[in-house]
């Protein structure tokens, strides 16, 4: 009995999950059976909704906008050609101070140059008073030629008198040669006067040359007193300050930096692209606008490109062109290294559309919407606008350009315009 019932209870456990799986399978079958029937719908044509604008070829002028400074054309260290110790200093000899052409700026004890000078004045007069007396004895040498040249004229007729009396046996031989030893010794007057003239000549000839050099050692004195006092050379703005009262100098010893005002520049750099495309239209005298914003307020700047930086430094990825200040209308403070934002005007295009970079298909096709669908039309980009790209091609005015991005694009794409 009991082996009876563990054997059915054996037989149960196998036969159950299958009459389960049985029965499901059986209702499967049942509801497929009693589904409706559903009758199959054709497939209808995508329509596809896009945004356009509609385009006006026109005349258009973009403007490049870049980022610039303010550098000063001319920066001169300043310095003193003399040295000695500093007794004064101009109050605009600061840190960002603005100097105007001829304002003294600082001054040297001039004691020592004031002494230099008056020794050496008194050098050149001490130099001119024995050139005077070498003159003087010049001027008397030449008056005492003539006496003597009068005397060797005399002796010379008295040994002609001589010779003659001597011939009629008249005067003695003892007569001739005294007049003819008279004779000799004028002319041996005569010819060391002549050398005595020449040395004094000669002697002169120095003494000018000592009175020349003398007179540029004073007037290096006067230039060096002159020195003592430095003023600006032109209108301009201090930096790089370094000095005071009481501080010893040396000669040429840097003490500021001047910035001239007349020579401060906008700087900028175009890309290479911009500036191949500008250069050959002409890039020299091209006008430039700037915008200077700074805690006192936004300034605007005019300028005109005049030539481009002295290199080129590949680093910066572009080249660097000079723009002199034309305007400066609301007299903006500048300074050197002022951050500024550059436009300059690009080239004019004529007859172009203005298109969003997302209208181009391939970089060189547009679509248009013709009659609820789309047809191609082939373009050339010719320039940039900000953001929108510059094509000419054949497009019409009036004619609605696709600008929404499709992954299906096509000839004869059906579409619905949204904007």
């Amino acid at each position: 009995m009991t082996v009876a019932m563990s054997r059915g209870r054996r037989v149960g456990r196998i036969l159950l999950p299958l009459l389960l799986l049985a029965v499901g399978a059986g209702g499967a079958v049942l509801l497929i059976l009693a589904r409706p029937a559903v009758e199959a719908r054709a497939g209808g044509e995508r329509i596809w909704a896009v945004r356009v604008v509609t385009v006006e070829p026109q005349r258009r002028q973009p403007e490049i906008r870049r980022f610039g400074r303010i550098v000063a054309g001319r920066r001169v260290p300043l310095g003193m050609r003399v040295g000695g110790r500093v007794i004064w200093v101009a109050p605009e000899l600061i840190e960002g101070g603005r100097v105007r052409a001829g304002e003294p700026l600082l001054r040297l004890d001039p004691f020592d140059y004031e002494i230099a000078l008056r020794e050496a004045r008194a050098a050149v007069a001490e130099a001119r008073a024995r050139l005077g007396e070498l003159e003087a004895e010049l001027a008397a040498a030449r008056d005492l030629e003539s006496l003597v040249a009068e005397q060797v004229a005399v002796a010379r007729r008295e040994v002609d008198r001589q010779e003659r009396l001597r011939g009629r046996n008249i005067a003695t031989e003892k007569a001739l040669d005294a007049a003819r030893l008279e004779l000799a010794l004028r002319r041996v007057s005569l010819r060391e006067n002549r050398r005595r003239q020449r040395t004094l000549e000669q002697r002169i000839a120095q003494q000018e040359a000592v009175v020349r050099r003398l007179e540029a050692a004073a007037e290096r004195a006067r230039r060096d007193l002159a020195a003592t006092e430095l003023v600006a050379p032109f209108d301009a703005i201090v930096g790089e300050v370094d000095i005071g009262p009481g501080r010893q100098l040396g000669p040429k010893e840097r003490i500021a930096t001047l910035y001239e005002l007349a020579g401060l520049e906008i700087a900028f750099t175009l890309t290479d692209r911009q500036f191949a495309r500008l250069w050959p239209a002409g890039l020299p005298g091209r006008e430039v606008t700037a915008l200077w914003r700074n805690s006192a307020g936004s300034f605007v700047l005019t300028g005109e490109i005049s030539r481009l930086a002295s290199d080129i430094d590949p680093a910066s990825g572009g080249v660097e062109l000079r723009a002199r200040i034309t305007a400066d209308p609301d007299a903006a403070p500048l300074r050197p290294g002022a951050f500024l934002e550059v436009v300059i005007p690009d080239l004019v295009y004529e007859n172009v559309v203005a298109l969003p970079r997302s209208a181009l298909y391939e970089g060189e096709r547009v679509y248009v919407v013709e009659n609820g669908r789309l047809q191609p039309r082939q373009v050339e980009p010719v320039g940039r606008d900000g953001e929108r790209v510059l094509v000419r091609g054949a497009l019409a005015a009036g004619d609605r350009v696709v600008v929404s991005r499709l992954v299906e694009i096509g000839p004869g794409l059906r579409v619905r315009i949204v904007s």
